[in-house]
């Protein structure tokens, strides 16, 4: 809803016509591109020699997976872990990374060593000597001849990247990636994902940091042919493409500087893109959905180098200048099949892979060179020898490498860091909010307090940005983030289209890249539409990384339940992200806390998942105007006694008291209520000193019971205090069915005061 934009009916005759996308236009060769002084002689011998490493390096894998690297025989090392061999796309990866910077961003695949031993070796070349002094004394570096800086740099990078593969501690990401999340944030590399499209979503955020910054960086987003079909590509394509970036909506229009790299290697895993799983001839095509440019499109020669640099670096241009996002389809192919573990034999001929391997991107390349005389074949075996020594040494000195602490296999999944002050850069000069008037006793509803906590935030950190579905001009579904668009402006506030995994995806590469988002989430149930991105992506990167990045977003999601919306908007399902580590799950039940503990998520430098109760946001509570924050991990004891403890959390934790009431004046049972409030990290020894005094304990909450964390929260309990247990722990949630709309039915399948009343007399009874 913006009333800027008029929507008339106009139905006019007429028809849609979409702008062409060039194919195959590159037709120059190396000595023109020389001669016109695009590139110098040593340019061209590097990229050769990233391409020759990019294949040793791939071809070591295949040779230890056969048991036939030679440098390692007798070492009785056997590789484990996935063989997604690039071998045949060394010209997408090369040329595209000869065309950006070293401090551009890429974000790449599960077949993605290629890209990660490409960009390593572009920073390398770019980098000046203190910045390679630096990387050579970093730790986990190897120890190398520093005689010749770059060459150090080249060979230590190769070692790192092999580590990474062989699980060691001096990985890029300490032995926690592996091969298919590799990343090195130092040289720009956000990380290769094993979701297939999964690293879409990342790369607009990304975009979107470098915008909102106004850093001029790039992003390179690789994804194959087959992510071209996924749903979270396309949303975070249109999410990339929204036409409020580059008009007069916009504070400063420039649309976002992303790079979206399709490497059409023909196949998904077996799957053809052309005449099989798609309806089109090229993923080129799919850029008219999305813009009225197509994107400014173009289909690429991938096993043309050359080709490849120049269309990457006119896609680059476009993007600095504003004009972006930009989408490149580079037709390549993959030798090998989509693992080791596949013969390629059903579904491919030989004469299409000879005639594939006829056009080689490397033995092309070679031949310009001699043709250009820039090099010998003397010269050119030189380069070889090198390369195949560098990679090695590396294959040697990373077997030999430090393997993990066992003891540290939790490190990383969490950090324990928070944003306690804010650069001076991001800090604003003035405050823009004015806090809410309270009455005389201090009161204010749970939406206002949400509101002031996200205010108050972003009159503190420029950093902090919000958006979502609805939450500008309309102020959210449920008024939450009414006025804050009108005070901080739509760079900062913004609508979203309706694709919940891709915004969220945005988040997750906004705050990986330097940025604090507050993601709305409608309604609770729209976290399983966001799955991926909330449990793969923002809650594994911290740990996967090796602690290189950080992901300090918040992901607010509403739950409805107790307004008859029925079984797709009413599910209470905080259990499920209680069940993945990385992710803080915390669920407020008083307006109080809810300011309180959303001020500390904003400012914790992990992934929260802040949980609000619809029924309880007009409920009001005491507010202070003064600063204040929550820690996590702290419950709130609500009510003391003696005879039965109860834990709860949001919905359920507001119905406590009257529970508490209830059996105080008519039963006679003394009950202590405890706020859960934080259920990752979660206050179990609050809990369990409670039980050793009432010797009795009931844990309720609106999930459905089978799977809910009430049960992980009564184990604890269990293991903890289980000889001051006089009774089984009961757990209280709502009915193993479907949330029904039906008013009877939805008091029946919910819990309510008398349930937690009924299960507190039992455990006493059964004293």
């Amino acid at each position: 809803m913006v009333r800027k934009i008029d929507v008339q009916p106009t139905f006019e005759p007429g028809e849609l016509t979409f702008p062409s996308i060039p194919t195959f236009q590159y037709e120059r060769d190396l000595e023109d591109e020389l001669d016109e002084g695009n590139l110098d002689e040593d340019q061209a011998m590097e990229m050769l020699e990233w391409m020759m490493s990019i294949r040793a390096f791939e071809q070591m894998i295949l040779a230890l997976r056969m048991q036939a690297f030679e440098p390692l025989q007798g070492t009785g090392f056997e590789y484990r872990g996935p063989t997604h061999l690039s071998i045949g796309q060394e010209g997408a990866s090369a040329g595209s990374c000869a065309a950006i910077g070293s401090g551009d961003w890429i974000t790449s695949t599960h077949r993605g060593h290629g890209d990660a031993v490409a960009k390593g070796f572009s920073a390398i070349t770019r980098l000046d000597e203190d910045t390679l002094q630096e990387r050579l004394e970093q730790p986990e570096a190897m120890a190398v001849d520093e005689s010749d800086l770059v060459e150090a740099a080249k060979l230590d990078h190769i070692y790192r990247t092999t580590c990474e593969l062989f699980g060691r501690a001096n990985g890029y990401c300490r032995g926690r990636g592996g091969g298919m999340h590799i990343a090195d944030f130092s040289c720009g590399h956000l990380g290769s994902n094993a979701i297939v499209g999964g690293s879409l979503g990342i790369a607009t955020g990304a975009g979107f940091t470098s915008r909102y910054g106004d850093e001029q960086r790039v992003v390179l987003c690789f994804a194959g042919d087959g992510a071209y079909a996924n749903g979270v590509v396309l949303e975070s394509l249109n999410l990339a493409n929204m036409a409020q970036f580059k008009n007069d909506l916009a504070e400063e229009p420039f649309g976002l500087p992303v790079v979206y790299v399709i490497v059409n290697n023909q196949y998904g895993m077996t799957g053809q893109q052309r005449a099989e799983v798609t309806g089109v001839d090229m993923l080129a095509r799919r850029a008219a959905g999305f813009d009225m440019d197509c994107m400014n499109a173009e289909v690429v020669d991938g096993m043309n180098v050359l080709a490849v640099r120049d269309s990457l670096e006119r896609a680059a241009q476009i993007a600095r200048e504003g004009d972006g996002p930009v989408l490149r389809e580079l037709m390549c192919y993959r030798y090998q099949g989509h693992s080791l573990s596949d013969p390629r034999t059903e579904y491919r001929t030989k004469d299409e892979e000879k005639d594939w391997k006829d056009i080689d991107a490397i033995e092309r390349f070679k031949a310009q060179i001699l043709d250009a005389g820039v090099a010998s074949e003397e010269e050119l075996d030189k380069l070889q020898d090198k390369v195949d020594e560098r990679q090695n040494r590396a294959a040697v000195e990373a077997v030999e490498a430090a393997q993990p602490d066992p003891g540290e296999v939790n490190r990383f999944v969490f950090t324990d860091s928070c944003c306690d002050d804010v650069p001076a850069q991001w800090t604003p000069d003035e405050e823009k909010w004015e806090k809410a008037e309270r009455g005389e006793d201090g009161q204010l509803t749970m939406r206002k307090a949400l509101r002031e906590a996200m205010a108050e935030e972003m009159d503190r950190d420029e950093r902090v940005v919000l958006w979502g579905e609805d939450v500008a001009d309309y102020g959210g579904a449920f008024k939450v983030s009414k006025g804050l668009l009108e005070a901080f402006g739509r760079d900062r506030v913004f609508n979203t289209s309706i694709s919940e995994a891709g915004f969220i995806g945005m988040g997750v590469g906004a705050a990986m890249t330097g940025l604090r988002p507050i993601t709305e989430l409608m309604y609770s149930d729209f976290e399983v539409q966001a799955g991926d991105q909330i449990w793969n992506q923002a809650a594994k990167w911290h740990y996967m990384s090796g602690g290189q990045t950080t992901v300090p977003m918040v992901i607010r999601s509403a739950t409805g339940a107790g307004k008859g919306y029925g079984g797709q908007h009413s599910q209470a399902l905080e259990s499920h992200s209680t069940h993945t580590p990385g992710l803080k799950v915390v669920y407020p039940c008083t307006a109080y806390d809810a300011k309180g503990m959303l001020k500390t998520a904003i400012r914790d430098d992990n992934p929260v998942l802040f949980v609000e109760s619809q029924k309880l946001y007009n409920e009001k509570g005491e507010v202070p105007k003064e600063e204040y924050t929550i820690p996590f991990g702290e419950a709130a004891i609500r009510r003391s006694g003696d005879d039965v403890t109860i834990v709860s959390w949001g919905m359920v934790a507001h119905l406590m008291p009257e529970a508490g009431r209830i059996l105080s004046e008519e039963h006679g049972i003394e009950a202590e209520l405890i706020d859960a409030r934080s259920l990752v990290p979660l206050d179990v020894d609050t809990i369990v000193e409670s039980v050793k005094k009432t010797g009795s304990c009931v844990v309720a909450s609106q999930a459905v019971r089978t799977g809910s964390y009430t049960a992980e929260v009564a184990s604890r309990v269990e293991q903890a205090a289980f000889d001051y247990l006089d009774a089984p722990i009961e757990r209280v949630g709502s009915a193993d069915s479907i949330s029904p709309q039906s008013e009877v039915l939805e008091k029946e399948f919910l819990p309510d005061a008398g349930d937690i009343t009924e299960a507190a007399r039992k455990v006493c009874y059964d004293k």
